[in-house]
């Protein structure tokens, strides 16, 4: 039986809140939810052996946030018949998974399973990327599409700002699309390892600016403050969110806006804090799911069998997000 966030209990010597229940050698959190069995039930999702694409381009968005790296891309001739090429990246400049070495519960310095930043530093593998490239990352994902239902509703929603998307709203998108958002052991939709896709219409409304708009708003100032000039939409950092997140018992989670949730923070922690560090939860970021929300509308079906290939990087941070869906 999978407790609740308010049933949680707590364990000596880990941060109140902590979820870390599959064992203190666990590197996979809540990925351990797909099992064999959910993800052949998730295949039965595929229905037209249509595939799409979740991926932008490398080197996009131009420039990145939060004062990465550019993507390079450079072509070696190695004979005359004959080319190689070379990437300079940072797997986390475009659409990609935040791994488990990536954010910690800022009160305790814990990274997830009670990692330090210590353990990082000394470049040993646990937590990184490469366990999740072993097992794969394969199930059914549910896309909620607030940014249909904000231009169906006249929303005046701020992209480039901290713009916080309620639980509630999340409720009402779904209730839009025809599903109920609570779990299924309550009545609801949502079944335990499901992949969540939250669309909020931010590389739409992105890819909408001129290169001199892009440039202002990406290359604002970045510090971990509410003042924080990196100011984009998001889920909203609450109690109900936190309950929401955790109790639905996703697999992962990821939306197609730079922070998943609405940043900066200005309610003293970040979703980023419970999702990978208390509960092992992967966050999926600048996702393209544009092309998926068009199918899933034209079709009045929002859930699809979603594959994943992290990274197989020893000691990774992160990863391209090398998805896609299947419908």
């Amino acid at each position: 039986m999978l407790p609740l966030r308010k049933d949680l209990v707590p364990r000596k010597g880990q941060p109140p809140g902590a979820a870390w229940i599959w064992g203190e050698e666990d590197e996979l959190g809540r990925l351990n939810l797909l099992t064999p069995e959910r993800i052949l039930n998730a295949m039965k999702e595929a229905t037209q052996g249509r595939v799409v694409n979740l991926n932008l381009p490398l080197d996009q968005p131009s420039p990145p946030m939060y004062g990465r790296a550019a993507f390079e891309h450079r072509l070696t001739q190695v004979a005359p018949h004959a080319f190689d090429e070379v990437y300079v990246v940072n797997p986390q400049s475009s659409s990609q998974w935040d791994g488990f070495h990536h954010f910690c519960h800022v009160p305790s310095g814990y990274f997830y399973n009670q990692v330090s930043a210590k353990d990082i530093y000394k470049g040993g593998p646990k937590l990184g990327v490469q366990a999740w490239a072993t097992h794969g990352i394969a199930g059914r994902g549910v896309l909620l599409d607030f940014g249909r239902y904000a231009q169906a509703n006249g929303l005046q929603v701020k992209y480039f700002d901290n713009y916080k998307i309620s639980h509630q709203t999340l409720v009402e998108v779904a209730a839009s699309q025809g599903m109920n958002l609570k779990p299924e052991s309550m009545g609801g939709d949502i079944r335990v390892g499901d992949i969540l896709l939250v669309r909020t219409g931010f590389l739409e409304h992105e890819s909408s600016l001129s290169d001199e708009q892009k440039a202002k708003m990406h290359l604002r100032r970045h510090e971990f403050t509410p003042n924080d000039g990196q100011r984009y939409i998001g889920l909203e950092q609450s109690e109900e969110m936190l309950d929401f997140l955790h109790d639905s018992y996703f697999a992962a989670v990821a939306g197609d806006q730079p922070g998943f949730e609405a940043m900066p923070s200005d309610a003293g922690f970040y979703l980023h804090e419970h999702l990978l560090a208390l509960w092992g939860c992967p966050i999926g970021e600048l996702w393209d799911l544009d092309a998926l929300a068009s199918c899933c509308a034209a079709d009045k079906k929002w859930t699809f069998f979603l594959a994943s290939a992290p990274n197989n990087v020893r000691g990774g941070v992160g990863s391209m997000a090398n998805a896609i869906a299947i419908l």
